[in-house]
């Protein structure tokens, strides 16, 4: 029986390459000595390089990891492929022509300065704060995997230099990753970021390839003998019309709850909307947009990588080591296959494929979430106390210091995700796989951000004071979809305490003593009561509009996390508005947009 190869002196090389080359790049392109080409690349990238970018970020170390495992598990399909075919593509044709034209109106850094300037401070700090949380959950469990890959690959390595350091390998490994993230994003800013991306998504198709390759020239039949084995497992099937919203990979999440929740993910969430907001002018960031639907080509080979696998563990029998690690965590099918099978020098490309493709999602991330929480924290606060200490300083040096601000940012972020990495490992359990826990996570909190957006380009006569509390809530509301049950009904009690609490000494009595109305101020504490009642009841119950599972017939069945954005965003939005303090004038170039 084979066992594990080992990395050998030349695969070390080829992934010493990979990083190498990609480093230089971000070092050369890295000279930045504004806000304004650190974040947006001079607003002159190439759409064809951001349309890369985006790609970039959007194939993660989870599709080259996870994927597989989904299609080579017993039962698995190529059921997940409808959430992109279906969903990200039709989301992005509504970014390019919906909100593409209103992000290019003026010159911003993020969605979030347009939800600011039309809903107030407030509404962008809570959706600034919202991006935050999310992206660090989302990330964390992206970390977490790659991590489980690089603890497959330097398995001996790690377990000893974990004996010798009493840090568990686990954290060695996330330490690797985070620490070659955030030195490449730091050095280069969003232009080096989105040329490295360029080389990386080709590191990455070179990966897939070479996979592909020795996989057919292993087999009795090769191409033949794959295909066979996907037709006859059912592995191939694409459709899945089942109408429960508790299954997460059909026709109905795909068109609906997917593509809704994709405007989300690729036109609310800074990561990719810094990316469109490099483009020279909004023609060609709709170009970027649409064409980054590529995406999708590799997401598909990837997913044929699992089938292929299929047919090579009905030939080949796997190793004993390779078989504990995968019984430990069994998303490691691909790492395991490619130290058992794949020829030296090609074991070095394919890892570094999953790192490279690791390391875009985070650099992309870190940027964000630092020009993010700079822009509405750190500056405003910054700028705050030199008003207080009669503090007058120049723009170039304001520029100085957010610059090496943004810096610290990217560092501290990074440390914060390491630490949220390791820290997902009893969160994963609940999951059926990584995929989804990589999937499900940034949707506790993109349904608010999209309800901000949508709150800010609508024609609704709001403010955003409704807003800062329909979003925290909206993700509260999510939460309970999602983890109902025994295990966390203790939390809902004392969240609702405190959220009434809140209301009462920080909204309701502060508007009675301005002089708003009893009876408006009454009408919107008795709103946020029976949300809360209704959140506690889903809490505790479930959702109550389909059957209950088979297994526990008192308890009913989560909501299949597709579904997340949607449900957050109409909760946010309708709440949004009914918490609402004033109704201002709309802000010209908004409705002219």
């Amino acid at each position: 029986m084979p066992e594990l190869n080992r990395f050998s002196a030349l695969d070390w090389s080829v992934v010493a390459g990979v990083l190498a080359l990609t480093t230089l790049v971000g070092s050369l392109l890295g000279k930045h000595t504004t806000l304004r080409e650190f974040y947006l690349g001079g607003r002159k990238l190439p759409w064809w390089i951001v349309s890369f970018s985006i790609v970039a970020t959007e194939i993660s170390a989870v599709t080259l990891v996870a994927v597989p495992w989904v299609v080579f598990r017993p039962g698995g399909d190529f059921t997940a492929l409808q959430l992109l075919a279906i969903g990200s593509i039709l989301a992005r044709f509504v970014i390019a022509w919906k909100l593409v034209p209103i992000y290019f109106a003026r010159e911003v850094y993020s969605p979030y300065d347009i939800l600011g300037e039309r809903l107030g401070e407030g509404a962008r700090r809570m959706a600034s704060a919202l991006f935050v949380a999310g992206n660090l959950l989302g990330q964390a469990a992206r970390v977490y995997l790659v991590a489980l890959v690089l603890e497959v690959v330097l398995n001996q390595d790690l377990a000893a230099l974990s004996e010798r350091t009493g840090v568990p390998s686990l954290a060695l490994a996330v330490g690797i990753v985070v620490a070659f993230a955030a030195l490449w994003t730091s050095i280069g800013g969003v232009a080096a970021v989105a040329w490295t991306d360029f080389i990386l998504v080709l590191v990455v198709l070179a990966s897939v390839t070479a996979m592909l390759v020795v996989i057919a020239g292993g087999l009795d039949l090769g191409v033949e003998r794959i295909w066979r084995v996907g037709v006859d497992s059912h592995r191939f099937r694409f459709f899945d019309f089942d109408t429960s919203p508790a299954r997460a990979y059909t026709f109905w999440a795909a068109a609906l709850a997917s593509s809704f929740g994709n405007i989300g993910a690729y036109g609310v969430d800074q990561k990719v909307a810094q990316r469109l907001l490099c483009c020279r002018d909004a023609h060609d960031a709709r170009k970027a947009i649409i064409a980054s639907s590529l995406a999708m080509v590799i997401t598909l080979l990837v997913s044929i990588v699992g089938v292929a696998l299929a047919a090579w563990y009905e030939q080949h029998a796997m190793s004993d080591a390779g078989a504990a690690l995968i019984a430990s965590a069994d998303d490691r099918i691909v790492p395991v296959f490619v130290l058992e099978a794949m020829p030296e020098g090609l074991r070095g490309l394919v890892i570094a494929g999953i790192l490279a493709a690791a390391l875009t999602t985070m650099t992309a991330a870190l940027s964000s979430l630092s020009q993010t929480t700079l822009s509405a924290l750190w500056m405003p606060v910054a700028r705050k106390l030199r008003a207080q200490r009669g503090i007058v300083i120049e723009s170039a040096a304001e520029e100085r210091g957010a610059l090496r601000a943004s810096r610290i940012l990217i560092v501290a972020f990074a440390v914060i995700l390491g630490v949220l990495a390791v820290s997902l490992q009893p969160v994963a359990v609940r999951y059926g796989s990584v995929l989804d826990l990589a999937l499900s996570l940034p949707g506790y909190t993109q349904g608010a951000l999209l309800a901000g957006i949508l709150l800010a380009v609508t024609r609704a006569p709001i403010d955003g004071s409704g807003y800062v509390w329909s979003a925290p809530l909206s993700a509260f509301w999510v939460f309970c979809c999602a983890w109902h049950g025994p295990r966390t009904e203790f939390l809902l009690p004392p969240i609702a305490f405190a959220c009434l609490a809140a209301w009462l000494f920080l909204r309701a009595w502060p508007d009675l003593r301005a002089g708003a109305s009893l009876g408006r101020v009454a009408f919107q504490t008795f709103v946020l009561g029976v949300t809360l009642v209704l959140c506690g009841w889903v809490g505790y119950h479930g959702e109550f509009w389909w059957q209950p599972i088979a297994s526990d017939a008192g308890r009913w069945s989560s909501l299949a996390f597709p579904w997340y954005v949607p449900a957050g965003c109409l909760f946010a939005f309708v709440l949004g508005h009914l918490l609402a303090r004033t109704t201002p004038r709309l802000e010209p170039t908004l409705s002219r947009t």
